[in-house]
């Protein structure tokens, strides 16, 4: 939940400075055409405070979560997920795919390619087989299929590790509970 707090946060600030920058080059734009011909110092200050915006953004770019954060992300809701199909807890099990699939649609959107892979492909390719399937599974309640679609996904996410270089990056079914502070069972109450 840190992590996911702490994502929201950034994407959220990251959010606002992108918001504040958009106005401010509009602005520029407007006292642009306001003032008429433009002289030579007109032209040098809207290029200086061109250069501000430009260096703003790239600090705000900088700030942004990058691959590695959304993946950690998704194996995050990916372990909770496991465990709240175990446990029979489909409503949980629902909520952590759909968790799943927002960070995957972030990670669409960086547009990142590594060794030739564009992972916008395979996340698009992933969230319309493997994670439909698992959707599917959720809302049958069918323990033995959620599990072979669950393995399924792990075998695509592996098969993308390796084809972009990172083949030391091996998903597996977790063992143990991601967190601790949480209850997987529904209650009875």
């Amino acid at each position: 939940m840190k992590a996911r707090a702490f994502l929201s946060g950034v994407l959220i600030l990251f959010g606002i400075l992108i918001a504040v920058l958009f106005f401010r080059v509009l602005a520029l734009e407007g006292r642009l055409r306001e003032s008429g011909p433009a002289s030579g110092g007109d032209i040098a200050a809207v290029q200086a405070s061109l250069k501000r915006v430009e260096a703003e953004l790239a600090i705000a770019k900088e700030l942004a979560p990058g691959l590695g954060e959304y993946m950690t992300t998704i194996q995050l809701h990916a372990g909770k997920l496991w465990f709240a199909a175990k446990a029979a807890n489909w409503d949980l099990a629902a909520y952590e795919l759909h968790e799943m699939e927002e960070a995957m649609e972030s990670v669409k959107k960086l547009n990142v390619e590594k060794n030739g892979v564009k992972i916008t492909g395979v996340m698009d390719s992933v969230l319309q087989t493997q994670v439909a399937q698992l959707e599917k599974t959720i809302k049958r309640k069918n323990q033995a299929e959620f599990q072979k679609a669950y393995d399924e996904t792990l075998s695509a996410c592996n098969g993308c590790h390796a084809e972009s270089g990172h083949k030391h990056i091996q998903i597996i079914r977790p063992t143990a509970p991601p967190v601790t502070n949480q209850k997987w069972e529904m209650s009875d109450k």
